[in-house]
């Protein structure tokens, strides 16, 4: 039983001690209630101090160096606008080797994006509970958020700005030019140039424009590449000997044709082809107009001849042909004429007509060509210039060969029917076709050597002649009259036998003319030249 009661003891024992402790923790308890009520007041009542309205941007918030604070969204949009209208007006200049350029950023379409800027800053303070809100408004307002503003380049504008102005400002290469000064060849000094490289140059500006955004000029060295000249002088003064030459004849009272031969010689006259380049004689002389110095004359077209403008030129190119051919550089392009001319033997032309018929030549050797033509006393003439590095015991040759000759056949016949029947015109000669190939027959040290140039084939073309057509009709006989009263006959006296009516007589056809012989060398005797075509389809 004793121990039974003093269980019970000891258990009322520690109720009350715990009940005393309970009773000792509860002013504290509430006094710790009563000082969070105190502070949350205090927290809600400065809260409410430093709370901006909602529209309205917290103290302390910066878009570069521009203080936003207390701004509505628009007021701050505006500052910025006049800020970044500031930006715009910086400069940027650049340096090409020693000689600047200068824009401003406005032309290069600078911009920046403020619209992500107002919007993080309206946010401060006003996306937590009410005692992160509080803290963090408490901390801008004493540290400072500073947002930087993203600037933007126009890369179309920028490498434009590069491309045009900056690349302007560098020299450009110069090649020794030749030309031909009172029968003696000049050259002209070279000249380096310099390459402005637009990918590498425009990466140099962009990385300025990020590392330099506070200043107010922002400076860049553009990238620029050292140019040399294809030709320099040096390589332009060895050429300096004739490597070939030829010339035709032609037949200078056709004054049209006679202007057009001398306006492509002229165009021609002082070309200069480097090593490697091809030289394009229709390219030269073209267009084939009037306002480019040509006439209406004489020309081959569709086994015709009809004037169009530039007729003759065809003689020009057939000249330089030969005279390229003697300089042995390589031919890269030649046609023959449909029909056969006489100012040079078959195989020894080289016709130009429209796109689909040129002259063209490469220079195969290591110095520049110069070309050297006109026109003297019914003479076209070319000479071409380079270095000479032939043996001087070297003989070239050109022989032409002809291969099959074709009639022409009979007479092509146009009736006109205004005209008699005795009446007959010869509108165009006939022409004999040919098969021909030119050979090159080269002598060194003893040994020659034959090689075949080309191939030609010259249509055969009839005479073309126009005859009357006109037809002869009878007058009609009157109606007789009648006869007075017959007299009394007398005796008949003898008539003389009738002689017989002979019928009229037809004129005898003409015999068909000899066609016109192959054409010999181009020599004084060959003045009167058959005529050769300009572009377009004539030839």
């Amino acid at each position: 039983m004793r121990a039974e009661a003093a269980g019970e003891d000891a258990a009322f024992e520690r109720e009350a001690v715990k009940l005393k402790q309970q009773q000792r923790f509860l002013p504290a308890f509430i006094v710790i209630m009563i000082m969070a009520v105190l502070i949350a007041s205090y927290v809600v009542a400065a809260y409410a101090m430093v709370r901006p309205d909602e529209d309205r941007i917290c103290n302390g918030v910066y878009a570069d160096e521009i203080d936003l604070s207390g701004m509505t969204a628009q007021e701050a949009q505006n500052v910025l606008n006049e800020h970044i209208a500031k930006l715009s007006q910086r400069t940027l200049t650049v340096d090409i080797n020693g000689k600047l350029v200068s824009t401003s950023l406005a032309e290069l379409g600078y911009a920046c994006e403020s619209g992500p800027v107002i919007e993080k800053a309206l946010k401060i303070g006003k996306e937590g509970n009410l005692f992160e809100n509080y803290t963090r408004i408490k901390k801008v307002a004493a540290e400072h958020v500073v947002y930087t503003l993203t600037e933007n380049y126009s890369n179309e504008k920028l490498q434009e700005f590069v491309r045009k102005k900056c690349a302007k400002k560098c020299t450009k290469m110069k090649n020794s030019s030749i030309r031909m000064k009172n029968g003696k060849l000049e050259y002209t000094k070279s000249r380096q140039g310099e390459v402005l490289d637009v990918q590498a140059t425009t990466q140099v500006i962009q990385e300025a424009l990020r590392e330099q955004e506070d200043a107010a000029e922002v400076k860049a060295a553009a990238v620029v590449n050292v140019q040399e000249p294809k030709v320099s002088k040096k390589l332009a003064s060895r050429c300096k000997d004739e490597l070939g030459r030829f010339s035709t004849n032609f037949n200078a009272g056709n004054v049209s044709r006679s202007k057009n031969v001398a306006n492509a010689a002229r165009l021609i006259n002082g070309s200069v082809i480097n090593p490697g380049e091809t030289f394009s004689v229709h390219d030269v002389i073209s267009p084939m107009t009037e306002e480019n110095g040509y006439y209406a004359a004489p020309s081959y077209s569709n086994g015709e001849v009809v004037d169009s403008i530039g007729g003759g030129v065809c003689q020009v190119s057939t000249t330089l042909y030969n005279a390229v051919l003697r300089s042995e550089l390589e031919i890269v392009e030649r046609s023959p004429h449909s029909m056969v001319v006489t100012y040079v033997k078959p195989s020894m032309d080289a016709a130009i007509a429209g796109d689909y018929k040129d002259l063209k030549f490469r220079n195969n050797t290591e110095v520049p060509i110069y070309i050297e033509g006109g026109t003297l006393s019914g003479t076209v003439f070319f000479h071409v210039y380079g270095e000479e590095t032939r043996d001087p015991g070297r003989k070239v040759e050109y022989v032409s060969e002809t291969l099959e000759t074709i009639q022409p056949g009979e007479d092509k016949v146009t009736y006109d029917k205004t005209k008699p029947a005795s009446f007959m015109e010869v509108t165009q000669e006939a022409h004999i076709g040919y098969k021909a190939v030119l050979w090159k027959i080269v002598t060194e040290n003893g040994d020659t050597k034959k090689t075949q140039i080309n191939s030609s084939t010259y249509k055969a073309e009839p005479r073309y002649v126009t005859r009357g057509g006109a037809k002869t009709t009878p007058k009609p006989t009157k109606d007789p009259k009648a006869s007075a009263t017959p007299r009394a006959t007398a005796a008949p006296r003898k008539t003389a036998s009738p002689r017989s009516v002979q019928p009229e007589k037809t004129p005898k056809p003409t015999k068909r003319p000899v066609a016109t012989k192959a054409p010999e060398p181009a020599d004084p005797a060959d003045a009167t030249a058959v005529p050769v075509p300009p572009g377009g389809a004539a030839e």
